[in-house]
């Protein structure tokens, strides 16, 4: 999703999204992937994002 989006991604966000086993994690980031600014804010909480 990030790739298609054009987003830059760091080797450490892909590795931190490849090694990931937690499947509900994955599900959450995947939706996140379709509306993030950047790949390193999937890993940003809600409130964090609306305090920028």
């Amino acid at each position: 999703m990030l790739e298609v989006r054009r987003l830059s991604i760091s080797g450490d966000v892909r590795e931190r999204i490849t090694t990931c086993t937690d499947h509900a994690r994955l599900d959450d980031w995947l939706d996140r992937a379709a509306t993030v600014e950047r790949a390193e804010d999937l890993f940003r909480t809600s409130a964090e994002l609306d305090g920028e």
